[in-house]
């Protein structure tokens, strides 16, 4: 009777154990064969089977959505190949491309006159061709001094949106709000009388350096914003080329009568920027980089997007700021 216990007692764990195996040899669970757990043959099989599938060249469609286009033409090319299309208006787009699905670059050697444009998503490999592509244009470009200069789009607080429709279908716009900033303030030891460099060297003839102001354009620089990192602020004079006082006038503003001076009878409702290129200028204060020494050295030379024209503000108060990045 003893033995018949202990039998009893060793056996039970063992058919317990022997049936789990049965139930994995026979029943085959799924576990087993899930491509997306790294721990099965099978991922590792379809891995290496995906990086060979989209690594090696072959020829296939690239299809794909351009947006912020504006009154030019945009060239697309593959450099790979040398396959290319001129894209006229905003829209889907499609190019033949003989090239690495998984390598596959494509630049523009013809960019617009006005705007500047990047591969905002590279898309997806559907298995057959490259679908979701999306190039967009979040820079207006101007010229200065023979010198060309890639706006942001959007004031400083908002960022680019390429799928926005304020200002037309396909146009893009700007998410967010614009946040008005102070160019120097006693937090940097900023006082009118006694300091009024402190965030820009100490001397009027350095830049701006330090504060809020410096640093809206800064951060950009070091997050890489729509894949730039030089990112400043203008000098005032630069931002005479991104007043507009009509849609009939395309001249560049030099001088602080502005807009009053060259301006005609259909000018725009809102702020002196063409709002199209520039979606949400503010009809008020922009901030440059420079310090004004006509009042002591307290001021900072401004551009006022309501008049169109070259103006002044103390540091200690509220302006917006437009960042610029060199070509």
């Amino acid at each position: 009777m003893i033995l018949l216990i202990k039998f009893r007692f060793f056996t039970k764990p063992v058919f317990f154990l022997l049936g789990i195996l049965l139930f994995i040899v026979c029943c085959n669970p799924d576990w087993k064969h899930n491509s997306g757990d790294p721990f099965t043959e099978v991922y590792w099989e379809n891995r290496l089977l995906d990086n060979d599938i989209v690594t090696y060249p072959r020829s296939f469609l690239v299809e794909g959505l351009v947006t912020g286009l504006n009154q030019s033409p945009l060239r697309i090319l593959s450099p790979t190949d040398g396959s290319s299309i001129t894209v006229k208006d905003n829209g889907s787009f499609s190019l033949f491309v003989f090239a690495s699905p998984k390598y596959l670059q494509l630049e523009f050697p013809t960019q617009p006159s006005n705007v500047h444009c990047i591969v905002w998503d590279r898309g997806d490999w559907d298995g057959f061709k490259l679908i979701n592509v999306h190039i967009s244009c979040p820079f207006a470009k101007t010229i200065v001094s023979g010198k060309t200069l890639l706006w942001d789009r959007c004031t400083y607080g908002s960022t680019w949106n390429p799928f926005g429709t304020s200002v037309g279908i396909g146009k893009g716009d700007c998410s967010g709000n614009a946040e008005p900033l102070r160019f120097c303030t006693a937090a940097e030891g900023y006082n009118s009388a006694t300091n009024p460099n402190a965030c820009n060297g100490g001397i009027n003839t350095q830049l701006v350096s330090a504060g809020a102001v410096y640093q809206s354009c800064a951060s950009r620089s070091s997050a890489k914003v729509y894949k730039r990192d030089q990112w400043r602020l203008p000098l005032y004079t630069e931002m005479f080329s991104v007043i507009r006082c009509s849609d009939t006038n395309n001249g560049e503003i030099t001088g602080e009568d502005g807009c009053t001076t060259v301006g005609d009878a259909t000018t725009y409702p809102g702020a002196k920027a063409d709002p199209i290129l520039f979606p949400n200028a503010q009809a008020t204060f922009y901030w440059s980089s420079q310090t004004y020494a006509g009042t002591g050295d307290r001021q900072t030379y401004m551009i006022n997007f309501d008049l169109g024209s070259e103006s002044y503000l103390d540091k200690d108060l509220l302006g917006f700021v437009r960042c610029v990045s060199d070509l």
